[in-house]
């Protein structure tokens, strides 16, 4: 492997932990985020509500917005990682991690974190479009080849 090749690998992998933790986070501790009056998810419902193009949006479709887009990044970072002939693990990934997320909710986290199907769907999709938008992008930016040419004659 390369240098270069090497360091392409290397960025992905170190974003994916650290995305992997913030997921984590967000997901797995004991309490919600704040959506009360006042809160930053109430303000922005309320501006939303405020404007004839958006007020359709509801805290349900945000949340599940919100789901797909929180994955999206995770699918795309793991396809990356994995490589062209294994995008799909992407997708795969986010779906065995949304699995853990959401039986960690139903089990352990019961008393102040709800599992719904909605969000095991809605977080698979997110994996699922970042993982082929990672295809889209190995297929369009290939690795870069050395230029050095290699000599293949003995002497």
């Amino acid at each position: 492997m390369t240098g270069s090749t090497r360091r392409l690998r290397t960025v992905p992998l170190a974003l994916l932990i650290l995305y992997t933790v913030f997921i984590g986070l967000v997901t797995l501790t004991p309490n919600q985020m704040d959506t009360g009056p006042g809160s930053f998810i109430a303000g922005l419902l309320e501006f939303l509500a405020s404007h004839r193009v958006t007020a359709w949006i509801s805290f349900d479709i945000l949340e599940k917005l919100a789901n797909v887009g929180m994955f999206i990044p995770f699918g795309l970072l793991v396809a990356l990682q994995c490589g062209r002939s294994r995008w799909w693990v992407g997708w795969v990934a986010g779906i065995a991690f949304t699995c853990l997320i959401e039986g960690t909710q139903a089990t352990l986290l019961s008393p102040t974190r709800f599992a719904t199907i909605s969000d095991l769907v809605t977080n698979s999709l997110g994996a699922g479009i970042g993982a082929v938008v990672g295809l889209v992008v190995m297929r369009i930016w290939p690795p870069r080849m050395d230029r050095v040419p290699v000599d293949h004659e003995v002497r």
